[in-house]
């Protein structure tokens, strides 16, 4: 591989968003969750049944998310505690930010037949 190696790293840049609640800018300082992080997150929040079944605490992810990619905020550290109490719409908003949990994949599958050897 030729170029810059850097293009495969999570950005270390942050990037700030403006959100408008109740006529209140509130101005966030975010960074961008790394695939090993949102990977280690989704672990956290998959629960395995005696009976083989699987389940998936959507509440979980979104305010674990929340805490590492919220770098600075007006109310201070973002915990899961400050999360359960804030407002339905203001979390909603919040809720955008967060990357979503289970994607489809762009590219296809090593072993798929779409790849040619």
């Amino acid at each position: 591989m030729t170029g810059n190696l850097d293009v495969l790293f999570t950005s270390e840049e942050t990037k700030k968003v403006e959100l408008e609640f109740k006529g209140q800018k509130i101005e966030l300082i975010l960074k961008e969750l790394s695939w090993s992080k949102k990977n280690q997150i989704l672990s956290r929040c998959f629960t395995y049944q005696s009976d083989g079944s699987v389940s998936f605490n959507l509440d979980r992810y979104l305010k674990d998310a929340l805490c590492e990619i919220i770098v600075n905020a007006p109310w201070g550290q973002t915990t899961s505690i400050f999360l359960t109490r804030v407002n339905p719409t203001f979390g909603a908003m919040l809720e955008k930010l967060v990357p979503k949990a289970f994607e489809e994949n762009q590219v296809p599958d090593f072993f798929g037949k779409e790849q040619s050897t």
